[in-house]
């Protein structure tokens, strides 16, 4: 029965493939047909089934109004692009042309994503000329998509990334008025540092900045915020003691990460204040966000016990 039922399941997966390849072979198709098509298509890849053997077919479409159909076929270029790398250039010129669509910024960012996550050197050798104008461009969904791309294209092709000198306008980007950019820039900047060293000193305007954009960013993007106001700390005690004010808040937050990083900033700002009290009342502050972790999943609560054993040997009292 096992082999019977198994073997009916893949024979229906076959004829829905099937199926959905003369669907999106066929031209006269209204874009409705065709995205069930894609769908069907995005599913079986999904579930491991190879589905590669359509790759040219699926790029036939790409020559569509859509964005909804445009996301499927972006995101079945971008699974199969390292498999299928010859394949994968014909993809270029549209994606170059959507880049540069000007009315409409969800599909610029979604081409210069795909591009930047396509992850394969000769697609990513036309991908310079659409990024550096999205990280310019008017639109803030445009410009934060293409912070990120930036942190891409260094894992794939460092020399690029010097030759636009892409890691000047990161910086730029960390002091944006939008918080997402912001949040973004301080992503990618930190991924780049990892391997390349410091990029960014942390002044005045750009400490405002990220304190600004800290309430308004998504959780993980909080975390990189956060981790790096840990180990960029301001000189002067005043924005010390502005910095702590500002983080407490995050102590009450779901997100157990965000929670973590937000205790590990306000421990290496006590190093910095000087008034007893102050240290004691940041203490009482901090034990309840350590405490509420022992609710959550076994491997956060190891993380806590680990994190609360050593602030235990750092302040003992």
């Amino acid at each position: 029965l096992f082999f019977f039922f198994s073997s009916r399941r893949r024979h229906t997966r076959c004829r829905e493939v099937s199926w959905a390849r003369r669907c999106v072979q066929e031209t006269a198709l209204d874009v409705s047909q065709k995205r069930d098509a894609l769908k069907k298509i995005i599913a079986a890849m999904t579930v491991g089934k190879d589905v590669s053997l359509l790759f040219l077919d699926v790029l036939k479409c790409m020559e569509t109004q859509s964005l909804e159909l445009k996301k499927l076929i972006y995101l079945f270029v971008i699974n199969y692009a390292k498999s299928q790398t010859d394949l994968a250039l014909l993809s270029v010129n549209t994606l170059r042309k959507d880049s540069k669509q000007k009315d409409n910024p969800l599909l610029r960012a979604l081409a210069v994503r795909t591009m930047g996550c396509i992850g394969v050197e000769s697609v990513t050798e036309y991908l310079c000329d659409p990024l550096r104008d999205a990280l310019s461009d008017p639109d803030p969904y445009v410009r934060k998509t293409a912070a990120i791309c930036v942190a891409k294209l260094f894992e794939i092709k460092e020399a690029d990334v010097e030759r636009f000198d892409f890691i000047s306008r990161l910086v730029e980007l960390a002091s944006d008025d939008n918080p997402m950019v912001i949040a973004n820039a301080i992503i990618a900047l930190s991924e780049i540092s990892v391997s390349r060293g410091p990029i960014l000193t942390l002044d005045n305007n750009l400490l405002g900045k990220l304190l600004i954009a800290l309430p308004d960013s998504s959780e993980w993007s909080r975390v990189y915020l956060l981790d790096f106001l840990a180990v960029h700390i301001p000189k002067k005690f005043a924005d010390v003691e502005d910095v702590v004010s500002r983080v407490l808040p995050q102590l009450s937050h779901s997100n157990s990460a965000v929670v973590m990083s937000s205790v590990r900033l306000l421990i290496r700002y006590m190093d910095m204040l000087t008034d007893p009290e102050k240290i004691r009342s940041l203490c009482r502050k901090i034990t309840p966000a350590l405490v509420s972790l022992m609710n959550s999943e076994p491997e956060i609560q190891y993380i806590a016990l680990k994190n609360i054993n050593l602030i235990l040997q750092k302040r003992p009292n």
